[in-house]
């Protein structure tokens, strides 16, 4: 087993009659899967919970191994491709200095040399960023 367990989603301990212990990890990332112990010590798959619950748990269970327990490590790595919504900063302008115009935030705005938050007019474009 790990000496640290930042990595691990789950954990299953499992132990056979004779003695022997075995440990199975469902690591964050959601598919790598890692057994510590037992005869298949240092096996390494990217099956998942799938392959955890429909391979390695009968396999070993057939071998005469039992779950001692079962348990949640770490919450699992989030894959969302959103990006959270920005939350528009204090200090907005009333309109645009330039042309009187309403702004609107910009939550990454590039121009030629820089990028970063910024305010724009919706009329001539004026911008003004938030921090420097």
């Amino acid at each position: 087993m790990s000496d640290h367990d930042d990595h691990v989603q789950h954990t299953w301990n499992l132990a056979h009659p004779d003695g022997s212990e075995m440990t199975i990890e469902l690591w964050t990332d959601g598919y790598s899967v890692r057994v510590h112990g037992g005869p298949d010590d240092g096996h390494d798959d990217e099956g998942g919970l799938r392959a955890i619950e429909e391979e390695l748990l009968p396999k070993y269970q057939a071998a005469g191994y039992e779950i001692t327990s079962s348990y949640a490590v770490n919450d699992p790595a989030s894959h969302d491709d959103e990006e959270p919504e920005s939350v528009e900063p204090d200090g907005r302008p009333d309109k645009c200095p330039e042309c009187g115009s309403p702004v609107e935030y910009e939550a990454n705005h590039v121009s030629d040399f820089r990028e970063g938050e910024a305010w724009l007019c919706t009329g001539c474009r004026w911008g003004q960023y938030v921090t420097a």
